[in-house]
């Protein structure tokens, strides 16, 4: 995840995952927004993360794949790239902090996780 003050800690549920192999872009669907991503590097990335995401054909598993259902911290550039994301659950304390330290930022009023 990012360390930029521009970058900004989200967390949501991914929903799938929209790209074509020949592009090199793609979105994930996260609590209904997609965001931009790398395609084959997030492709791996959910792979390694939650597996049974990559389908026959080297396609993406959007009904049962490892990544549907899963509720991530994600941050994304300047740009609204995807950098990164983490699996909430068992997600270090200090990503949970920055966080809530972002939702105080954002609305004002601290946001409890747990």
């Amino acid at each position: 995840m990012g360390n930029s003050t521009v970058n900004r800690i989200r967390k949501g549920v991914i929903e799938g995952f929209r790209g074509t192999r020949g592009s090199g872009t793609g979105y994930l669907l996260i609590s209904g927004t997609p965001v931009p991503c790398a395609n084959p590097a997030t492709v791996r990335a959910l792979q390694a993360c939650f597996g049974n995401v990559i389908a026959p054909g080297n396609t993406v598993d959007n009904v049962n794949g490892g990544h549907v259902g899963q509720e991530v911290y994600y941050s994304t550039d300047e740009f609204g790239l995807l950098e990164g994301f983490t699996p909430v659950d068992g997600a270090p304390l200090g990503l949970v902090e920055l966080y809530e330290e972002e939702a105080v930022r954002i609305c004002g009023k601290t946001i409890r996780t747990n």
